[in-house]
């Protein structure tokens, strides 16, 4: 393939401009690149970058190695020019890429998975607005009704209950957007709060099914994360739990601190006793189907680990037959240090 993609960068190193075609060489899209580091993307251009800073001269390196994320190398030829203010000082250096052989292979396969989120998003927006339709319709209702009958006593309470209900409803609504946009609100968060907060809600449907929940929550550090949607990954593999178990049976939490290769992790392990998953559909969970059927039990646990991959986690599990199922979810104290390091052992 002979072809050419370009990019700038500005004296912090930050990416000012993003080339469409670079994607061939690292499947982002502008709107993740521009404003963050070239390192985070081509950390070995970094020192030469640094010299035309240095210098103000153009550099030509030929036949440059990239390493793919996959694991294949592609060649090409970079260009490093200078591109200077009116006093002469170097503002940017222009990247040009140029002569490139080979492919990563990551490219096409984020690029169906981003097919496929695409369409989760319209699907999960499309019901948030049909929830949002009626809702504003009841909460007009609940309005005439305290203008008009606002004298009496129950009524007054009942509708302000309503109100407030309306409002914690319009609230989830608006973050379900946000979680389908892909829309991350990165705050220091506790893993256990969130926890506490899924057992009380789930604790009466429980009761009713006979599963016993115990779970036991060790000393956390506060996570950057976006609690909303770390709550809705955590429901989703904990409903999963559930549903395994008809006929009762038990639910164990568990949380802890690790240390793996210089990042510092919350762990979460979910642990059941139902029946097990059969390996044929533990090797293709979290997988969706092309059949929207098939997709009714998957679609949670894909969605819980897209958003553990957008906070730079991991999402493991194991299961036994007769046995029962184990999920352990990794999040990264700071993502942006995972991500970095992700980055650099990719290289």
């Amino acid at each position: 393939m002979r072809d050419k993609c370009n990019f700038s960068v500005d004296r912090a190193f930050t990416i000012k401009s993003w080339d469409a075609r670079t994607e061939q060489l690292s499947p982002k899209q502008a709107e993740n690149v521009i404003g963050g580091k070239v390192d985070d993307v081509f950390p070995q251009l970094h020192d030469k970058i640094k010299l035309v800073f240095g210098d103000g001269k153009k550099k030509h390196l030929k036949n440059y190695k990239h390493i793919c994320l996959m694991g294949s190398n592609i060649v090409y030829d970079v260009r490093l020019c200078p591109v200077k203010d009116g006093n002469g000082k170097v503002k940017e250096v222009s990247v040009e890429v140029d002569n490139i052989s080979g492919r990563c292979p990551l490219s096409r396969h984020l690029s169906n998975s981003d097919e496929q989120m695409i369409a989760i998003g319209k699907m999960a927006s499309s019901l948030a607005h049909g929830v949002r339709n009626p809702l504003n319709a009841i909460k007009g209702a609940v309005v005439y009704l305290r203008e008009k009958y606002g004298h009496e006593k129950t009524l007054l309470e009942f509708s302000t209950i309503i109100n407030d209900e309306i409002n914690r409803l319009d609230n989830f609504v608006s973050n379900f957007l946000s979680a389908a946009r892909g829309e991350l609100r990165f705050v220091p968060t506790n893993p256990n709060e969130i926890l506490k907060t899924i057992i009380a809600m789930i604790k009466p449907r429980a009761e009713i099914q006979n599963i016993a929940i115990s779970h036991d929550l060790s000393d956390l550090p506060l996570v950057s994360a976006d609690a909303f949607q770390i709550e809705q990954a955590l429901f989703n593999i904990i409903n999963n739990a559930i549903e395994a178990m008809p006929k009762g049976g038990s639910i164990d939490i568990k949380t802890s601190s690790v240390w793996e290769k210089d990042i510092d992790y919350a762990v979460i392990e979910i642990s059941d006793t139902g029946k097990g998953i059969p390996e044929r559909k533990l090797n293709k969970l979290g997988e969706l189907s092309s059949n929207p059927e098939r997709n009714e039990r998957g679609f949670g646990i894909f969605l819980s680990r897209e958003i553990i991959k957008a906070h730079h986690g991991k999402l493991l599990w194991e299961s036994v037959r007769g046995k029962g199922t184990i999920f352990k979810i990794f999040l990264p104290v700071n993502p942006l240090d995972a991500a970095a390091h992700k980055e650099s052992e990719n290289i």
